[in-house]
């Protein structure tokens, strides 16, 4: 699993009482997936935090209420919310379709549901400010895809 780091701000709206702006940063340890052993240099090029830029989130309000937001260039999400709690998930996750595009019939459909039922991020706008460690893969090295059936076994 990668660990996206991030920092969650609420700022104080002066256009509106009843909504926060939710600042985030979102970024992603970055993994060698080659099969040959790395040299340093190339595991030096891991070491730095990838930035969670441009991608797509699904959001989720404590009352159902859906909308898609998107991070910036760099990696933050920038959004209004009114005080509650929030859900954001991959759109995979949300939509429930496979963690890497592929058919859903080459995954372990109950695997793939117990990852469908997982949050990305929680979101408390009653807090003042959090540091969150979270559980996300956009990413996968290819033997790492979670729940996908090996074609070389039988079933």
């Amino acid at each position: 699993m990668r660990k996206f780091i991030s920092t969650l701000f609420f700022l104080a709206s002066f256009q509106s009482f009843s909504q926060k702006n939710v600042y985030l940063e979102l970024s992603q340890d970055q993994k060698y997936c080659g099969g040959a052993k790395p040299s340093a240099e190339m595991l030096a090029k891991y070491e730095k935090p990838l930035l969670y830029a441009n991608k797509k989130l699904i959001l989720v309000s404590a009352n159902g209420k859906v909308d898609t937001v998107k991070t910036n260039s760099k990696g933050i999400l920038k959004i209004k919310l009114k005080p509650g709690s929030y859900k954001l998930y991959e759109p995979w996750r949300y939509y429930k379709k496979s963690p890497d595009g592929n058919d859903i019939s080459y995954f372990d459909l109950e695997c793939l549901t117990k990852q469908w039922e997982k949050v990305d991020i929680s979101i408390d706008t009653q807090k003042k400010k959090q540091h969150l460690m979270i559980d996300i893969d956009p990413v996968f090295c290819p033997h790492e895809i979670p729940c996908i059936k090996n074609p070389h076994l039988p079933e």
